[in-house]
């Protein structure tokens, strides 16, 4: 199988991160056409990446389709980062959900924003905006075991912490988890896991990177 990719992409991260995790034999490869434009549109209708080729030809687009695909498929018994019991797997996708539908979209799309500038941003909002929603994640974790086993919803939303830490100092929150006891620890332990440190930071790099090019070309 194919994985199209972006090395500083917090969403192909999540499925090069669950690879690794799992074991899974995946091809890493960028993008075969370039992004936005008509002929990627017409291979890959959603226009997006990761992008999951399969054997038969056939793709998956979307982070979250892709690892529960890769979750439920996996030979040999099956992935350790999909819950057999319903609650638990209730939990790991409401913890997906957090990450992309309350994190990513109230927090994390508007720091991208303001780094990249204009005179519209409302530093004071965003920060404010992180703040709500990170204390929502620290509700949502005070309700879940936090000794069970780390499965996919935790590996959706390592990315997005990442990014949020490089990006918040923009508006004037260097150390965004502090004082949120509970995802700090969360933190803690996926850092800890050698498959999640190493792909973060091969996002950090690449971001940093993809950073310097902008600058570059400014």
């Amino acid at each position: 199988m194919k994985l199209y990719s972006l090395p500083h992409s917090p969403y192909a991260a999540r499925v090069r991160m669950q690879a690794r995790l799992d074991n899974l034999a995946l091809e890493i490869l960028p993008p075969p056409v370039p992004l936005r434009t008509e002929a990627f549109l017409e291979r890959f209708p959603l226009g997006k990446v990761p992008v999951l080729e399969l054997e038969s030809g056939e793709t998956i687009a979307e982070s979250w389709a892709i690892m529960e695909y890769l979750a439920e498929t996996k030979a040999g018994g099956g992935s350790t980062l999909l819950p057999e019991d319903a609650l638990a797997r209730a939990q790991m996708r409401m913890v997906g959900r957090y990450a992309d539908l309350h994190l990513a979209a109230n927090a994390l799309f508007p720091l991208f924003r303001a780094t990249m500038g204009g005179s519209e941003i409302d530093a004071a909002g965003i920060a404010d905006a992180l703040r709500a929603e990170l204390a929502k994640g620290e509700r949502l974790f005070s309700s879940i075991d936090r000794d069970r086993a780390l499965n996919l919803g935790d590996v959706a939303l390592a990315p997005t912490i990442l990014y949020l830490q490089e990006l918040s100092p923009v508006v004037g929150v260097p150390q965004p988890l502090q004082g949120f006891a509970q995802l700090e620890a969360w933190w803690e332990r996926v850092n800890g896991v050698r498959a999640i440190s190493d792909t973060l930071q091969e996002v950090r790099v690449a971001y940093q990177a993809f950073v310097e090019s902008l600058a570059a070309k400014a």
